[in-house]
């Protein structure tokens, strides 16, 4: 049962992929806020009861912030119990072709990044993964359909996106079918970054751009975020946007993912294996066998089934 009583927004994007089998469907986003500073943190946490002061938790944290990108730079995952794991994992750049390629090779020039990855706990008590986490924590409710359009501003094309409250849309559905009732007060809105406004650009939660499909196989499970919010297979994003992926493969086996046919590095840590990629500019397709034994492949279906 959620423990929290603020409730986490979920907006709502329709898939328009006329390619993909979801095509028409409406997928969630969460409906992310302002995001907050240490020195906010700091005090959210002092608030709270604690016996410790805003300067000593400010501290402690800051000295995080230089520790931690310190020890991951040097290869060590840091674990933080019950929060989880923060780890080093990276991606390719130009990949070596054999073992006499590798005699006089610079790391640099093989390696395109190295980022710095979460892995939610995820034991007993202190499982803070996916459905785990939604049961636990989160109090959804409904707040926005998202549109995105293409408009031209000074001769130049831009992308706006609007609001309309999820009550409003179907108020007016059903004022449109002859179900009753003539639509909400609250018409269509529109956001501007985290604050609201006129316009967006279509940079906030999941950009408009270029569409991701989504193939899974496997009696693993999976899931495939871009900063912290879900994807969903059909979803839509900009070149180099970059998604992570986190798999727990069945028993014994070893997943692994590709996308456009191109092999991802995964990392395994505690029986999870994490890796990410680089949106590419073009419609996409992305394909996670979780570790059966029955192949690689995907299901076409809606997204993951699993997470």
């Amino acid at each position: 049962m959620a423990t929290n009583e603020i409730k986490m927004g979920i907006n709502l994007r329709q898939n328009k992929n006329i390619k993909n089998s979801g095509y028409g469907k409406y997928y969630p986003e969460v409906d992310t806020q302002e995001t907050l500073t240490l020195k906010g943190f700091a005090k959210h946490m002092s608030d709270h009861g604690s016996i410790y002061s805003l300067d000593l938790i400010e501290g402690v944290l800051k000295k995080i912030t230089q520790c931690l990108p310190e020890l991951i730079s040097q290869g060590v995952p840091i674990r933080l119990d019950p929060l989880g794991t923060f780890l080093p994992t990276c991606t390719v750049d130009k990949p070596l072709n054999d073992i006499p390629d590798m005699e006089g090779a610079d790391p640099n020039d093989v390696v395109k990044g190295v980022h710095i990855r979460f892995l939610p706990y995820g034991v007993e008590d202190d499982n803070i993964t996916s459905r785990r986490f939604k049961q636990e924590y989160c109090s959804l409710e409904f707040r926005n359909i998202i549109d995105t359009q293409e408009v031209m501003v000074d001769g130049k094309k831009k992308k706006v996106t609007t609001l309309k409250p999820v009550a409003t849309a179907v108020a007016e559905w059903k004022a449109q079918n002859g179900q009753g009732g003539s639509g909400s007060n609250t018409g269509e809105g529109s956001q501007s970054g985290s604050e609201g406004g006129n316009t967006q650009n279509g940079s906030q939660n999941q950009a408009t751009g270029f569409a991701l499909t989504i193939n899974k196989s496997g009696t693993g499970s999976a899931s495939v975020t871009h900063n912290g919010n879900a994807v969903t297979s059909g979803a839509t994003l900009n070149e180099d946007d970059e998604v992570e992926i986190s798999i727990t493969p069945a028993a014994g086996q070893v997943p692994t993912a590709s996308v456009n046919g191109s092999s991802i590095e995964l990392t395994e840590n505690d029986g999870v294996y994490t890796g990410s990629f680089a949106m590419p500019g073009q419609a996409s397709t992305l394909v996670i066998n979780t570790g059966s034994t029955g192949g690689s492949g995907g299901d076409g279906g809606d997204g993951l089934t699993n997470d």
